[in-house]
């Protein structure tokens, strides 16, 4: 009975992640892939995030707006990213320490990034 109930507490706490292709974030990311989470913590509008050396690319980021990125990486190895503005602001962002199967959040500011693995 505490199982079946902790299990639906669970469910129902992850619902948030119900719009992207992973439901439940410990148990989300396939090996040989990542599963990077951009959040808009900054006070302005992202135009882009391009991600290296992948050459991915999410645009248009509102504040306070999350987007998700998940791509092929079977080994251990890192990415770099670069944020624009709509004001032409930049933040480059040096090497992320990954390996298949992370699930790492970067949280971007107006100066800097946060990176929560």
């Amino acid at each position: 009975m505490l199982l079946t109930i902790g299990t639906t507490g669970f469910l129902v706490l992850n619902k948030q992640y119900a719009l992207t292709d992973y439901k439940i974030p410990l148990f989300s990311v396939p090996n040989g892939q990542v599963r990077v989470d951009f959040v808009n913590k900054s006070k302005e509008n992202i135009k882009s995030i391009s991600l290296f050396p992948n050459s991915e690319k999410i645009e248009n980021i509102k504040v306070g707006e999350r987007r998700t990125l998940t791509f092929e990486h079977p080994r251990e190895g890192t990415y770099q990213f670069k944020v624009n503005f709509d004001s032409g602001n930049q933040i480059i962002a040096g090497n992320r320490y990954i390996e298949g199967g992370y699930f790492v959040t970067e949280n971007i500011y107006n100066k800097v990034v946060e990176t929560v693995y």
